[in-house]
């Protein structure tokens, strides 16, 4: 037999049996439906329009807070050189090269030199904010702003956590040494003037929030969908009929490798395009050219409108959406292979997709029982798997807290899920070649 010779064929097989389900289509198409609505309705158009004109700043004079950007901005006049394009896609540089005024653009007359720079900005027709209102706005939160982590000091929050785990020799270690790191990266990021950074102004809170709050739902829902395809993937026999006669013998076991390959591949796909759901209108309502390559530490974005959100990496607004995505994913194929592991145990679909939810629940449960008894290490020790991280992720690759009791904690413990979740299923997978599958 040919078989392990051929694994892509057989994987390619099981995938197109998946792809034949109408439920997975119907769930993934209900998902996408539910993620496009969200991202259409629930940002304001006024928020949309002071981050489109503080990237179209940022394209024009820099994304650089400072004497240096007050003064280009005073340039700008409050209703100098400033265009407004509602609904408009031309780039800014475009319209200044041709010398024309793009369709649907509302111009301002400059009343400074001919030097000032001119504003295209991407602005809502529902938005009730003109260009000069947009300009006094940004004027105002930029005007004499400085390097505000040159000043922070992170010595109150590191002496609140520390209280709270005063008593604990190992946790206050710990907690020591996170916070020794993090004022380490505060003072570096401080040297990098990551805090002058313009990002999307006062619009870069709500905005990130918005993208952390879709996240936050696409998360969850591939990791159900994860859970979903590969109980499906290995079921399928049995749900067809024709478990007996393709396990009867050791070539048909061994289809069940492709069969967990083809869950793993229909999670990914599953799990990009419903990105590509959130994705597209993102970038289809917001202009991120000057954004993106702003500092995500910028002194416009907060940890909960206090704190500076100070990351592990130096990482622009771009780079950080890109890890957060890259993160769910590593979730998302945590799911399916615990999801992999309980199938080759048990010879139930719905058996498997009930155990995955009580374990969610079981987790979810602990840890916030743990959070509101003062019991930190039982928090970390059941929150050390995927549910524990999608738990803390509003501020992933932050300092956390005391959900956290070291550095790059949501980073470390999706590698080690996938590592020891690997094993597990490895395990499971000897045990099932060699199980009676007869009863």
């Amino acid at each position: 037999m040919a078989i392990h010779m051929q694994p892509l064929r057989f994987t390619g097989g099981e995938l197109v049996k998946i792809a034949r389900l109408p439920l997975v289509w119907a769930v993934i198409v209900l998902c996408a439906l539910v993620n496009l609505l969200m991202a259409a309705a629930a940002t304001p158009a006024n928020t949309v329009a002071r981050y489109n004109y503080a990237s179209a700043v940022a394209v024009a004079i820099g994304g650089k807070v400072g004497p240096e950007f007050d003064r280009a901005l005073a340039l700008i006049g409050p209703s100098g050189g400033a265009a407004s394009s509602r609904g408009a896609t031309s780039s800014g540089s475009a319209a200044s090269s041709s010398g024309t005024t793009p369709p649907d653009t509302e111009t301002v007359p400059d009343a400074k030199p001919t030097t000032s720079p001119v504003i295209i900005a991407r602005i809502p027709k529902e938005s009730t904010m003109t260009a000069d209102e947009l300009h006094r706005q940004l004027t105002a939160i930029t005007h004499g702003a400085t390097n505000t982590l040159a000043g922070y000091d992170a010595t109150a929050t590191r002496d609140a956590m520390l209280a709270q785990v005063a008593g604990d020799p190992a946790a206050t270690w710990l907690m020591q040494r996170k916070y020794d790191a993090y004022a380490a990266r505060v003072a570096h990021l401080a040297s990098t003037g990551a805090a002058l950074d313009l990002a999307a102004g006062s619009a870069t809170d709500p905005t990130l929030n918005h993208w952390t709050n879709m996240t936050g739902y696409l998360f969850f829902e591939t990791c159900t969908l994860a859970v979903l395809l590969m109980a499906l993937a290995l079921g399928y026999e049995r749900t067809a009929g024709t478990e007996q006669l393709m396990m009867a013998t050791r070539v048909g076991r061994r289809l069940v490798a492709p069969k967990i390959a083809a869950g793993l591949i229909a999670s990914t796909i599953a799990y990009l395009l419903l990105v590509a759901a959130i994705v597209i209108p993102y970038l289809m309502v917001f202009d991120v050219r000057g954004v993106w390559s702003a500092s995500v530490t910028s002194q416009f974005n907060t940890v909960f409108g206090q704190r500076p959100f100070v990351t592990w990496w130096n990482l622009t607004i771009g780079q950080y959406l890109f890890v957060r995505l890259a993160l769910g994913l590593a979730i998302t194929l945590c799911f399916a292979l615990f999801t992999a592991t309980l199938g080759l145990l048990m010879r139930n679909t719905f058996a498997v997709a009930g155990c995955v939810g009580i374990a969610v629940v079981l987790v979810i449960g602990i840890v916030g029982a743990a959070h509101a008894t003062g019991l930190p290490w039982v928090a970390w020790i059941g929150g050390f798997n995927p549910v524990g991280v999608l738990l803390l992720r509003e501020q992933w690759f932050t300092e956390l807290g005391l959900d956290a009791p070291t550095a790059f904690w949501e980073t470390g413990v999706t590698a080690c899920s996938l590592v020891y979740l690997t094993a597990a299923l490895t395990a499971a997978w000897r045990a099932f070649r060699h199980r009676d599958l007869a009863a």
